[in-house]
């Protein structure tokens, strides 16, 4: 039996972290490319409410089904484990190994790019720069490649160095804070039509920095009292997170001209934009303070993909060691017993993934979740509630908040771009095909009707 010793603190912990990583750090100048100067707060404020929304339905499912596994057990809780529920979660658990990738590459070209604060051969050499995205893929994947016990070790360190980079950040960028210059707009420029060019692309970003307010539901079996700590710790660390986020980007605006750091025509992004938090302390507190910034940074990143990838390649395994994926996936090292094929296949993956550009791997990312996770998760609320089920915490408003997160998910997918639409839709159709050809090898559902089991 697991342990249950992670009370509201922790579970905050887990959730603000998770949430914060590299993100907010390499994706304000894509935010400031879709909508410039100030307006690129509305996609903050926008990210934190539908977030909050969101946080709502992972609150109510977490604290009726309060057990390990998140998303997964949800799936099979309330449409069945050898029903539909056997269908959406395999469609996750495939989600999650073909996304994933996408998410670590974007860790790892975040990486490069504040790499190339130190060493600025990098910020004009693109294929230098993804090399280097790329061993750090492999140095994660070494690092992982051990026990857990060392592993956990090394996480709770990571975790420091992290909130504390974020808060060094935010004090550099209000030391000399200009609010002309943070809140201005360019002369003639129109709020509301910058607003509508640009509200979709900026929401995709600030989703992908917000995403993260549920990972504590993930290890509800080593939670204290699940039912009351995991609504709690995710509406605190969403509020605690969109302060720190907007508080980073209005510092940004008044400390450095937004002009300066955005994507160029051709999407690239100037040296500036490549670490424009290296640069903001710079300008504060002097080239020694910011490379002790960027040293941080550099560990902040690798802090996000170490964590990244140590929780999601156990999703695979525990859907294998359920019965519900591939049995290979359940396959765990003889010797310091982690899953050590889930592990490979994931880190693996993500490595020709650090050819995309960042605002692709994050829209390709986001396309990808979308269609199964949020919107399978409003389904089965929606289900549970049918059901007349009551959940210890129940969302407030219900159905008004479960209404604008489905509004909002559906309007990031549509926002994602062709090719990443295409994407989602493909790789939902793979894993359901994958599925049924199981099924239909195994006689079981949805085809045990057709072909009963025979008894011996």
């Amino acid at each position: 039996m697991l342990i249950r010793g992670v009370g509201l603190r922790g579970a905050v912990a887990i959730n603000t972290i998770t949430m914060i990583g590299i993100g907010p750090l390499i994706t304000i100048p894509l935010v400031l490319g879709a909508l410039h100067g100030p307006r690129s707060l509305v996609g903050w404020i926008a990210g934190a409410v539908l977030a909050l929304c969101d946080g709502l339905v992972w609150a109510e499912l977490g604290s009726r089904y309060p057990g390990s596994g998140g998303t997964y057990g949800y799936l099979r809780a309330v449409f069945g484990p050898h029903k539909l529920g056997a269908l959406l979660s395999f469609i996750f658990v495939w989600q999650t190994i073909v996304s994933v990738p996408l998410l670590q590459a974007s860790g790892y070209i975040g990486f490069a790019n504040y790499a190339g604060y130190l060493l600025p051969q990098l910020s004009t050499n693109p294929m230098a720069q993804k090399m280097v995205a790329i061993g750090v893929g492999i140095v994660t994947l070494l690092a992982l490649y051990r026990g857990i016990t060392a592993v956990a070790k090394v996480g709770v360190v990571l975790a420091v160095i992290v909130l504390f980079t974020l808060a060094c950040v935010i004090a550099a960028a209000f030391t000399h804070f200009s609010p002309a210059q943070a809140f201005a707009l360019g002369a003639g420029d129109s709020f509301w039509n910058g607003l509508r060019a640009g509200f979709g692309p900026a929401l995709i970003v600030a989703m992908y920095d917000y995403v993260g307010y549920g990972a504590a539901n993930t290890i509800g079996d080593e939670v204290i009292a699940p039912q009351r700590t995991l609504p709690r710790a995710i509406v605190i660390a969403i509020g605690l997170v969109a302060a720190a986020y907007i508080a980073l980007q209005t510092g940004v605006l008044g400390a450095i001209r937004w002009e300066t750091i955005v994507p160029r025509a051709d999407g690239s992004l100037p040296a500036l934009g490549q670490y424009v938090a290296s640069a903001v302390v710079e300008r504060s507190f002097g080239v020694p303070a910011a490379v002790v910034v960027t040293l941080l940074i550099l560990i902040t990143a690798f802090a996000s993909v170490y964590g990244n990838l140590l929780g999601f390649s156990r999703i695979p395994f525990a859907a294998a060691s359920d019965g519900a994926f591939f049995a290979a996936f359940a396959h765990v090292h003889p010797r310091h017993r982690f899953p050590d094929r889930a592990l490979l296949v994931i880190g693996l993956l993500a490595l020709p993934a650090c050819f995309f550009s960042l605002d692709a791997a994050i829209a390709w990312l986001t396309a990808g979740v979308v269609l199964i996770q949020p919107i399978g998760q409003l389904a089965a609320l929606a289900a549970m509630r049918l059901r007349g089920e009551r959940a210890p915490f129940r969302m407030w408003l219900y159905p008004v908040p479960a209404l604008v997160a489905l509004t909002g998910w559906i309007f990031v997918f549509l926002s994602s771009g062709t090719a990443a639409m295409a994407f989602g839709l493909g790789s939902v159709a793979l894993a359901m095909l994958a599925f049924l050809i199981g099924a239909r090898r195994r006689a079981a559902w949805p085809f045990t009707a057709l072909e009963p089991r025979l008894p011996g």
